[in-house]
């Protein structure tokens, strides 16, 4: 919590605070708490203090925080140049890194990278801290529930990984790809689905019904609360 700004208060002031709320009668919602500073802009700084929190931070450091996202270089720039098992080994210590940063391990060595999360000692409060870490150091816009559907670093890496390179983690660095197609390949239609009135529920029967002519038009839906009459 100190880590987040948010420093303790002793039993006295909580009460005392508790008075002066209930004495306010202000409508709206108040919050009891003592923030830090120092802590409030070191998140700044690093890209991952809320929102709701960022207009207490001076416009300055907001402007230095801006100034280093755009120039910091995201993991994707360093991930160029080096094979799929370099970059898998990259993105998994950055994950685990930024795991034992959460939880206040002083290197990685303690996060196993099997380990679900909620082993480790995770909650709501530090899973969001560590959402809010890792998109500050890659870029990506990532979800609340991001260590609830990958429950473990290796899991959480490897959707790193893909999410920064995509289908091109087996490419080398700065290839193109140039594709050729002869002028006269045929087309390939390798599926179709469809669904028409009259039963027709694949392309076939739906030429059947052009073939016939038949007509498949048909009375309305009784079932559906339409006012037809009106």
């Amino acid at each position: 919590m100190a880590r987040l700004g948010a420093e303790a208060l002793s039993e006295a002031e909580g009460l005392e605070l508790l008075d002066r709320a209930v004495g306010e009668g202000a409508p709206g919602l108040l919050v009891p708490v003592r923030l830090s500073s120092p802590a409030i802009c070191a998140q700044a700084q690093a890209g991952t203090l809320p929102a709701l929190l960022r207009a207490l931070v001076p416009a300055t450091v907001r402007r230095q925080a801006a100034a280093g996202a755009a120039g910091g270089g995201a993991p994707i720039n360093r991930l160029t140049g080096l094979s799929s098992a370099e970059r898998e080994e990259y993105v998994a210590d950055l994950v685990r890194r930024e795991v034992a940063g959460v939880l206040g391990h002083a290197t990685p060595d303690a996060v196993q990278a099997t380990q679900p999360f909620t082993e480790l000692g995770f909650d709501s409060l530090t899973a969001v801290e560590l959402r809010n870490r890792l998109a500050a150091v890659t870029g990506l816009r990532l979800p609340a529930t991001l260590i609830f559907d990958h429950p473990t670093s290796a899991a959480l890496a490897d959707r790193i990984l893909n999410d920064l390179v995509g289908d091109s983690a087996e490419m080398p660095a700065n290839s193109t790809r140039t594709v050729g197609m002869a002028h006269d390949e045929p087309i390939a239609i390798v599926g179709m689905g469809c669904r028409f009135p009259g039963g027709v529920v694949s392309p076939e029967g739906l030429w059947e019904v052009v073939l016939s002519g038949a007509d498949v038009i048909s009375e309305f839906p009784v079932d559906r609360g339409w006012d037809v009459e009106g």
